[in-house]
């Protein structure tokens, strides 16, 4: 009764609306968004190459050593970009608790921390320290439920720029792992030749295509799992857009019934990349 109570008041003050689905929004993508292990594969992509190369092919492996330190910096960027999503949208779910948002302390010291060691210039680090200033205010300030359509209006813009730059990484991913696999097949399947040469190590030849069948079973895997990842981030942005065209009248029955169908895709996307 007393829940029932305060929920009445709180929707006379234009809050307690629809407060669950945009709690189930916001938890769901949060967890999403918190997801890192097709980052940290792309980060450690040109290493698991290189392990695919010969020791006589030396050009090729300093170049895979390059590569992987220019991604260093990338690698620091997209955990940057994983929290700040993350800790923005359990912002949203727990101001639909009317909870007092929390998460703004860390997002601003990861940001200040990754522009310090320069691995965000002026441009990447703009929509992240947005977040970082929007979730300091909403805690600051003590948000509620009530302020929801604040934090939807102001974060909308910085949020879709670094959702867009995270789908933008897995792309990448995408087609460097399509390398990794032309790499590993070759090694692979010359390591099987070169053991089935005049029958002389038949054993060696059999493990060799094993590993071939082992690895491309990953690969399938990654492959799978990257679109997926990649359908999970971009609705996370379509529904949060829908959220924002709808900041007015956050109880319009097409905005629910959107909002509950963008989740549901969200979390069948999020639940199969994790059982890959």
């Amino acid at each position: 009764m007393r829940l029932l109570v305060l929920c009445t008041f709180a929707a006379l003050l234009g809050g307690c609306v629809n407060l669950q689905a945009v709690q189930e929004f916001g938890q769901i993508s949060s967890l999403s968004a918190g997801y890192t292990r097709l980052s940290d594969d792309y980060a450690r992509s040109p290493l698991i190459n290189k392990t695919f190369t010969l020791e006589a092919e030396s050009q090729q492996r300093a170049q895979l050593d390059a590569e992987y330190q220019q991604r260093l910096p990338q690698a620091a960027r997209l955990q940057v970009y994983h929290k700040v999503v993350s800790h923005y949208m359990a912002a949203l779910g727990e101001l639909a608790g009317d909870q007092i948002p929390t998460g703004a302390e860390e997002v601003e010291g990861l940001v200040d921390a990754a522009v310090e060691a320069h691995h965000l210039d002026a441009a990447r680090a703009a929509p992240a320290k947005a977040i970082g200033k929007l979730l300091a205010d909403a805690a600051l300030n003590g948000y509620r439920h009530r302020e929801l359509k604040k934090l939807i209006a102001e974060g909308n813009a910085p949020i879709q720029a670094v959702l867009a730059a995270l789908v933008q990484s897995m792309q990448a991913f995408d087609a460097s792992l399509k390398i990794e696999r032309a790499s590993a097949n070759r090694y692979y399947r010359t390591l099987h030749a070169l053991a089935r040469e005049n029958g002389r190590e038949p054993v060696a030849a059999e493990q060799a295509w094993a590993s071939l069948n082992a690895a491309n079973a990953l690969f399938d895997e990654r492959e799978k799992a990257i679109p997926l990842y990649i359908e999970s981030l971009k609705r996370i942005g379509i529904a949060h857009r829908a959220l924002y065209d709808g900041r007015d009248q956050l109880d319009h029955q097409q905005l629910l019934a959107d909002l509950k169908r963008y989740t549901r895709q969200i979390r069948a996307a999020y639940n199969a990349v994790r059982a890959d």
